[in-house]
């Protein structure tokens, strides 16, 4: 069900810019940035230069959670030599000013041979609800949403 699309997205719902493809789609690189998108029944992954979907109707479930991660790109760059070159262990104290939060959406779907799959992606942090949202709207399956932990005092 993922597959190269030559057909970009015209009046999407809200495309979410910022979006790293982890991996799970197929013709697009993992660590690809782009934009994700909910478009005519599909959901929509475009780079710029190379474009997947999964059809709404094949995705199976789909799955929120957050992590912390490394700063990307140059600035993320110069920041590491910085820490590198900082004296006396300072750099260790920089690199915890590197780390930013995201969203991680992974959507499981099926091909049409029955033939499982996933797709993981790393959103701005707050903005994979929304997709959810988008997906189960135009139709996807998704199973409810499990509570973060037991609450403090009460028992598992």
């Amino acid at each position: 069900m993922a597959q190269a699309s030559s057909v970009t997205p015209a009046a999407a719902d809200t495309p979410v810019a910022g979006v790293r493809h982890v991996i799970g789609l197929e013709n697009i690189k993992a660590q690809a940035s782009g934009k994700l998108s909910v478009l005519s029944g599909a959901l929509f992954f475009d780079t710029g230069t190379s474009q997947a979907n999964v059809a709404v109707t094949a995705i199976d479930n789909i799955f929120l959670g957050s992590e912390d991660t490394q700063a990307r790109g140059k600035a993320a760059q110069v920041a590491k030599v910085a820490a590198i070159a900082a004296p006396y262990g300072s750099g260790r104290t920089l690199s915890l000013f590197m780390r930013t939060k995201v969203d991680v959406l992974t959507v499981s779907y099926h091909d049409q041979n029955g033939g499982a799959h996933g797709a993981i992606f790393a959103i701005p942090k707050g903005l994979a609800a929304g997709v959810r949202t988008q997906l189960i709207a135009a139709g996807a399956h998704a199973g409810a949403l499990a509570e973060e932990g037991p609450k403090e005092g009460k028992q598992p």
